[in-house]
Order: C-alpha cells, then sequence, then structure tokens
C-alpha cells in the first residue's frame, strides 16, 4: 500500500514540475515578444524624431542668420552619422527654410531696457518680429517634419535690423 501512494505522489510532482515548467517559459516568450515589439517601436520612431529636430534646427539657423541679417530662404543637409569612425550613412535628411518674414512693426522699447548695453541712453531700441517655417524631409522613409516659429529681433536700434 505505501509503495501505490508514493508512486502516485511522484507522478504528482512530476506534473507540477512540468507544469511550472510550461508557465515559465510561456511567461519568457511573452517577455521576449514585448522586447522585440518595443525595439520595434523604437526603430520606427528613429527618423521621425530625426526629421523633427532638423527641422528645429533650420529654426535655429534662421534666428542665428536673423542676427546677421539674413532673411532670405535657405536649405542645408542633415547626415546621420553611425559607427565608429563616424562618417555619414544613407542619404541625409533635407531641411528647407522659407525666407524669414517680418510679424508686424517694429515695437519702440521702454522702460529701464532703454541704454541698457545697446547703444546710447537717448537712441530708440526697438523689437522686430518674424516668423518662419522650416521642413525636414528624409527621402528613404518619407518622414517630414514642418516646424513653425515666431521671435523677436532686439532691443536694437533700427539700424542694426535686417536689410
Amino acid at each position: 500500500m505505501k509503495n501505490s501512494r508514493r508512486s502516485a505522489e511522484r507522478g504528482a510532482a512530476l506534473l507540477v514540475a512540468l507544469a511550472l515548467i510550461v508557465i515559465v517559459t510561456f511567461l519568457g516568450f511573452g517577455l521576449l515578444s514585448r522586447s522585440f515589439l518595443s525595439s520595434r517601436i523604437a526603430g520606427l520612431e528613429r527618423w521621425p524624431t530625426k526629421t523633427f529636430y532638423a527641422a528645429d534646427s533650420g529654426i535655429s539657423a534662421a534666428r542665428a542668420r536673423l542676427r546677421l541679417g539674413r532673411t532670405d530662404a535657405f536649405d542645408f543637409p542633415v547626415g546621420d552619422f553611425r559607427g565608429k569612425k563616424a562618417r555619414p550613412t544613407g542619404r541625409p535628411i533635407e531641411v528647407q527654410v522659407s525666407p524669414l518674414v517680418s510679424a508686424g512693426p517694429p515695437h519702440p522699447v521702454t522702460g529701464n531696457q532703454v541704454g541698457g548695453g545697446q547703444g546710447s541712453g537717448c537712441q530708440a531700441l526697438y523689437l522686430s518680429y518674424y516668423r518662419t517655417t522650416a521642413e525636414a524631409q528624409h527621402p528613404t522613409t518619407r518622414s517630414r517634419r514642418v516646424v513653425s516659429a515666431a521671435f523677436s529681433l532686439g532691443p536694437a536700434p533700427l539700424s542694426l535690423g535686417p536689410k
């Protein structure tokens, strides 16, 4: 009687062990597939994110050119630098920036900003407002992003603004 009971217990232990192995295996496959899915999503977001930042860099470049008095349209490529030697790979992102357009008449600066290191105290200072749009496209992935911005230049004398 003891032998038959003991062999039945051994069989139950084997079934419990097999059930646990199956459960752990399914959990492992579930975590592995979730990891692959997350990696794929991150890969799919790579180029849209890069094109957004390329368009944003176009806005920054337009702001820097405005300080130099340049309001014309321009374009430039943004390469994808990867690898140990950081050489560009693949086709670059193409960025086109529209001309800077005046967003209204210059506004005179009043109060304690007049003469704040921007000319003499009797010289009138103005804020000039501009707007522009930058579009970035990656031809291979067809990822496209557009960023628009409005910003000011000044306070400065009108003679220092863009021509």
